[in-house]
């Protein structure tokens, strides 16, 4: 009887060792951004590259999954940090940042669809400080300046298209 369990046991193990199967997902590029193993909660995100985007982390968790079953939004745990980063459906970077116990802090930056950087900000206990960029999708700065404690401070400037200064702000 012991035989019978012992063979029947490793015959499972072999058939499930055979048949796990891993999903990928890829950007438009054809570069696999993401895989999971089926029935499993062993996601791997990756860059462009083929390189883990996060690699020192406790713990990792998909908090929203896109209708065709790729990672959303992604959550890394380290100590009392948090490490989100959210994605377009074609596995593009939307955005990076992190919190620490709930609240925003460090920098946090946005990406358009193709991949250009949109916007970026740094966070103290939850609000904006220091600089503020918002790019245009062609990289030129659109507008920038200088947050302290959440509010806008300093001199802010607006840029044409070809990144020429068009407008000022003075704020206190």
């Amino acid at each position: 009887m012991k035989k019978l369990v012992i063979v029947a046991i490793a015959s499972f193990l072999t058939f499930a060792a055979c048949h796990s199967k891993t999903q990928e997902f890829k950007a438009a590029d054809g570069s696999v951004r993401a895989t999971v193993t089926i029935g499993g909660d062993d996601w791997h995100i990756t860059d462009a590259n083929g390189n883990e985007v996060v690699t020192d982390y406790d713990s990792m968790r998909v908090v929203e999954i896109g209708e065709d079953g790729h990672p959303m939004t992604v959550c890394y745990h380290h100590g009392d940090e948090e490490i989100w980063l959210q994605y377009y459906s074609t596995m593009v970077l939307r955005s990076r940042g992190n919190t620490r116990n709930g609240v925003r802090e460090g920098l946090w930056t946005y990406y358009y669809a193709n991949g250009t950087k949109q916007a970026q900000s740094t966070f103290v206990g939850g609000m904006e400080e220091g600089e503020y960029v918002v790019y245009r999708e062609n990289g030129i700065p659109y507008y920038r300046g200088t947050y302290h404690a959440g509010q806008r401070t300093g001199t802010w400037e607006v840029y044409d298209p070809d990144g020429n200064i068009v407008e000022t702000k003075k704020y206190e």
